[in-house]
C-alpha cells in the first residue's frame, strides 16, 4: 500500500483513485441521463441523480454519487435500504430495474421516481446502481406534481411501491402502460423513464469494467475508504464546533389549506465529533401538502456539510456522524395519508434552522438563503398554429440567493441549496412549450443587509402563447430570509398577474401600473412592504401555495423572489463595498443610507455625513427606535 500525509491524515493512493473511479461512473451515467432525458426538468434543471450503492453487512451504503440536485445525494442512500426491505434480492435477476416513487419508501414526493438495478459479480448481487429524477407529470388532479390544496396522498400522483421495470432489460408492459395512460404528456415520461434506465446501463458498464481491471475485492475496499474518508472528514468539521446544544426556530408561513403558521423547532446537539438534530417541537402535521414523509432525517445535513466539510465528496460517510429525530405526525415526519407533494418549503425550512442553530455556535457560519424556490408548475393543451391539441408540460425554478458568510456576500440569482440545480434553459422552453419568459435578472435591494449582504434576489416574468394551467409553490412570502450575527433579512417574494402583456409598458418589475397583486406583503396602496405592510392586502391569494390559476394566452405572470439574508452588523460593512454595491444596481441609494447607513452624494461616500448617520442608527438602536430593515425594493412606481 503507498501512502501519503495530507493534513494530518493518510491517504491511499490506489484507493483514493479507485474511489474516484467509482464516482466517474455515477458522473457518466449522470451525463448520459442528461443527454437522453426528454423534459426540461431532468434535462436542464437538473433535478436529477445517480448513485452507487454497495452492498454490506450494515445495509447498502452509498459509496459514489454525481448530483444534479443535492437533495437526493442526501436521500439515496435511505432510499437503497428502504427499496431492498421490500424487495427479495434472491429474485433479482441481471437487467432487472425497480422503480418507486413511494414517500413512505424513501423518496421525496411522488414526482420523484427512483430506479435501481442490480449489479452482479460471481452471481452474487454486489451493488445497486440508481437513478432519480423529478418527472414532468404523473397524473393526479393538477400537473405537475405540487399539488397545493389537497391533504391526502390520494389525490396526488399515482403513487407505486417497488414495482418492476425493467426484466432483463426488456420493459414490463403493464407497468409501463399504467404509467403512461395516467399522465398528461406520455411522450415526456417515455423518454426520461428510458432515460433512467439508460443510464443504469452505461453505469453497469463502466462499473463492470472498472471491477475487471481491479477486481472486486480491491473496488470494494475503494467503496469502503471512499465511506470512511467522507466520515473522517464530516467528524473533524464537528469537531471544530463547541460541545452544546443549539436551539432555533423559523416557520412555513402557512400550508395552502390553513392560514396558521407552522413553526419548524430544532435543537442541535454536538458531543465531540458527533451531533443530533432533534427537531422535537415543530408543528402538527399540516392539513396542506407542504410536510415530509422523513427525508428531513437527511436533508437537514445538507446545512452541516456546507458549514463543516463543503468539499469531500457526499455518500454514506456524510450522513454516520449524524443522528437525526423527527417526531411522527409532525410537519417532518407526516403520516399516511397526508399528502406531502410540496416537499420543497419545508426542505428549506430545515436546512435554514439548522443553519441558524449552528450561527450560534461559531462564527465561522452563514446566513439563511431565500428558503423557497418559488416552483411553477405550468401546463395545458397547445393552441397555437402548427400545435393544436399537443399536450405539454414545464417547470420553472426562478431562484434567489444565499446568505452571507463570515467572509464574503451571499451568492446571487441562483437556486436555493436543498436544490442547487439550475434554472430551465429559456431556449429550450420557448420552442418546447407556448411560453416565453420576458424577464430573468436580478432586482435591486432583495438582499439581505449585513456587513457581508445576501445573494440578490430575481424577477421571474413568464408570457403565454396558449391559455396555461399554473401551480405555484412559494413560501417566505411575509418576511424573507433571516439574517445572522446581527445582519438584516432579505426580501419576502410578491407575484402579479399582467393581462395584455406588452414589454415596453411592463418590462420595470418595479413598475406596478396595470398588475394586479397574486400574493405578498402590500401597503394601502399596494406598494410591496414587508415592514409595515399587511399580507394579503389587495392579493388574489392569502397564500403563496395555491393551483388552478389560468394564465390566458397573451397574458403574463411576474415574480418577484427576495436574496438571501444578510451576515453582521450592516452598519459595519466597508462604505466603499455599498458604494460599488448601489454603482452595480444591486442596492438603491435610498435602501444604502435606511440599511446601511451610508449616505451617497453623486455616486461617492460622503464620509461625514455617513459617520453621523451611522452614529444615529446605532443610538437609535440602542434605545429599541431601529432595527434593521427587512430588504425591500423602495422605488416602486405605482
Amino acid at each position: 500500500m503507498t501512502t501519503i500525509e495530507t493534513s494530518g491524515t493518510a491517504v491511499d493512493v490506489e484507493l483514493d483513485i479507485l474511489r474516484h473511479g467509482l464516482i466517474e461512473v455515477a458522473r457518466e451515467m449522470l451525463d448520459s441521463l442528461m443527454r437522453s432525458a426528454f423534459s426540461p426538468v431532468c434535462r436542464d434543471i437538473l433535478d436529477c441523480t445517480s448513485a452507487i450503492h454497495m452492498r454490506t453487512d450494515d445495509g447498502w451504503e452509498t459509496v459514489a454519487l454525481w448530483e444534479g440536485c443535492m437533495q437526493h445525494a442526501f436521500t439515496a442512500p435511505h432510499i437503497a435500504n428502504f427499496v431492498m426491505d421490500d424487495w427479495d434480492i434472491d429474485t433479482m435477476q441481471p437487467g432487472d430495474v425497480i422503480f418507486v416513487n413511494d414517500p413512505w419508501r424513501g423518496t421525496i414526493h411522488q414526482s420523484d421516481v427512483n430506479l435501481l438495478r442490480p449489479v452482479f459479480v460471481n452471481d452474487r448481487v454486489e451493488f445497486l446502481l440508481h437513478s432519480t429524477s423529478h418527472l414532468v407529470d404523473l397524473g393526479g388532479a393538477i400537473p405537475g406534481g405540487f399539488s397545493n390544496g389537497t391533504q391526502t396522498h390520494f389525490e396526488e400522483q399515482l403513487k407505486l411501491p417497488p414495482t418492476l421495470l425493467y426484466a432483463n432489460d426488456v420493459p414490463v408492459r403493464p407497468t409501463f402502460n399504467f404509467i403512461l395512460e395516467n399522465n398528461r404528456v406520455p411522450q415526456l415520461v417515455l423518454g426520461d423513464l428510458r432515460a433512467l434506465h439508460g443510464c443504469l446501463v452505461v453505469g453497469e458498464r463502466q462499473l463492470r469494467e472498472l471491477v475487471a481491471r481491479s477486481g472486486l475485492d480491491k473496488i470494494r475496499a475503494a467503496g469502503r475508504y471512499a465511506i470512511e474518508s467522507t466520515e473522517a472528514s464530516m467528524r473533524r468539521g464537528i469537531a471544530s464546533i463547541p460541545d452544546g446544544d443549539y436551539t432555533a426556530e423559523d416557520f412555513l408561513d402557512e400550508d395552502g389549506v390553513s392560514d396558521e403558521a407552522i413553526p419548524v423547532h430544532v435543537t442541535v446537539k454536538v458531543r465531540g465529533d458527533s451531533m443530533e438534530i432533534d427537531f422535537s417541537g415543530s408543528g402538527r402535521q399540516p392539513l396542506g401538502n407542504c410536510g415530509t414523509a422523513w427525508c428531513e432525517a437527511t436533508r437537514c445535513i445538507e446545512a452541516v456539510k456546507l458549514m463543516v466539510d463543503p468539499s469531500t465528496p457526499v455518500n454514506s460517510g456524510t450522513l454516520r456522524p449524524v443522528e437525526t429525530i423527527l417526531p411522527p405526525g409532525s410537519v417532518v415526519q407526516v403520516l399516511p395519508p397526508s399528502s406531502c407533494s410540496n416537499h420543497a418549503d419545508i426542505g428549506a425550512r430545515g436546512i435554514n434552522v439548522v443553519t441558524q442553530a449552528l450561527s450560534q455556535a461559531t462564527d465561522e457560519a452563514f446566513a439563511c438563503d431565500t428558503g423557497t424556490a418559488v416552483v411553477v408548475s405550468l401546463g395545458g393543451i397547445d393552441t397555437r398554429a402548427g400545435h393544436e391539441g399537443t399536450p405539454w408540460g414545464a417547470f420553472a425554478l426562478a431562484g434567489g440567493g444565499w446568505g452571507g458568510t463570515w467572509t464574503e456576500d451571499g451568492v446571487s440569482f441562483c437556486v436555493i441549496p436543498i436544490g442547487n440545480c439550475r434554472t430551465s434553459v429559456q431556449e429550450h422552453l420557448e420552442i418546447e412549450s407556448p411560453l416565453v419568459v420576458v424577464q430573468h435578472e436580478m432586482v435591486i435591494d432583495t438582499a439581505g443587509a449585513g456587513r457581508y449582504r445576501g445573494g440578490a434576489g430575481s424577477v421571474y416574468s413568464i408570457y403565454a402563447e396558449s391559455d396555461t394551467m399554473v401551480t405555484v409553490t412559494a413560501d417566505r412570502i411575509r418576511v424573507g430570509a433571516p439574517g445572522s450575527n446581527g445582519g438584516g433579512a432579505g426580501a419576502p417574494a410578491f407575484g402579479w398577474y399582467i393581462e395584455d402583456f406588452d414589454l415596453a409598458r411592463h418590462g420595470d418589475p418595479l413598475d406596478l401600473r396595470g398588475v394586479e397583486p397574486l400574493f405578498g406583503m402590500f401597503d394601502a396602496e399596494g406598494r410591496p412592504d414587508p415592514n409595515h405592510g399587511e399580507f394579503g392586502r389587495g392579493a388574489r391569494y392569502q397564500t403563496g401555495k395555491f393551483s388552478g390559476l389560468i394564465l390566458k394566452a397573451g397574458d403574463a405572470l411576474r415574480f418577484v423572489i427576495g436574496g438571501g439574508g444578510g451576515w453582521g452588523d450592516p452598519l459595519e460593512r466597508e462604505p466603499a463595498r455599498v458604494a460599488a454595491d448601489v454603482r452595480a444596481g444591486l442596492v438603491s441609494p435610498e435602501f444604502a443610507a435606511a440599511g446601511y447607513g451610508v449616505v451617497l452624494v453623486g455616486g461617492e461616500v460622503d464620509e461625514a455625513a455617513t459617520s453621523a448617520q451611522r452614529a444615529h442608527l446605532v443610538t437609535e438602536r440602542a434605545e429599541g427606535r431601529w432595527q434593521v430593515p427587512v430588504a425591500t425594493p423602495l422605488t416602486w412606481t405605482l
